[in-house]
């Protein structure tokens, strides 16, 4: 990051000479950010601020007339989600079909820097059942979709597994051949069952 920093210094003086030049990342991870802010060598200071998003207050983001202003407010310090969330989710309904699934996929790629709201979100989804949808094609834009298809994928198969084995009493290979998933694999979750 500080060789990056310096690059933009650089091209922002040569283009600007006369002009004062005030850098800043803003960190927008779920930790605290880590990351040197300086460079340092035998001939050369460089330096630059780093702020992180959730120290900012936000206030101005969640009284803004754009949508895109009150998504990026989720990564800033938001005191009361669940009033935020309902306040954003009166204003998603009343776009059509096409903008709101838009506006959807933004909110949750912005949740996926604070993966503690998103599950605080499904939470009150499933809650409130609160009209919002998320579609099988927003879900699979989200990076961690398929981490969690596979999971579910492979919890099923051990449910079918065992009840082929304790209910069928069909051995080991065969279940295999049925499921089309290796014996070793099989033979594991007969094991774990019996623990």
């Amino acid at each position: 990051m500080p060789f990056r920093m310096l690059e933009y210094y650089l091209l922002l003086k040569q283009r600007y000479p006369d002009k004062t030049i005030k850098q800043m990342v803003l960190y927008v991870g779920d930790r605290k950010p880590n990351m040197q802010n300086y460079l340092e060598t035998d001939k050369l200071k460089f330096s630059y601020e780093i702020r992180d998003i959730k120290d900012i207050e936000c206030r101005e983001l969640l009284e803004s007339d754009s949508l895109e202003d009150k998504i990026l407010a989720v990564l800033c310090k938001v005191e009361d989600f669940e009033t935020y969330i309902f306040s954003l989710i009166d204003e998603l309904l009343k776009l059509s079909e096409k903008q709101r699934a838009d506006y959807i996929r933004k909110l949750l790629i912005a949740l996926n820097y604070r993966p503690k709201l998103k599950l605080k979100l499904k939470a009150l989804m499933e809650e409130r059942k609160m009209p919002l949808t998320i579609t099988e094609e927003m879900a699979k834009e989200d990076p961690f979709y398929d981490l969690g298809y596979k999971k579910g994928q492979e919890e099923a198969t051990r449910e079918y597994i065992k009840k082929l084995y304790e209910k069928l009493n069909l051995p080991p290979e065969k279940i295999a051949d049925i499921l089309d998933v290796s014996i070793d694999f099989v033979k594991k979750v007969i094991k774990e069952t019996g623990e």
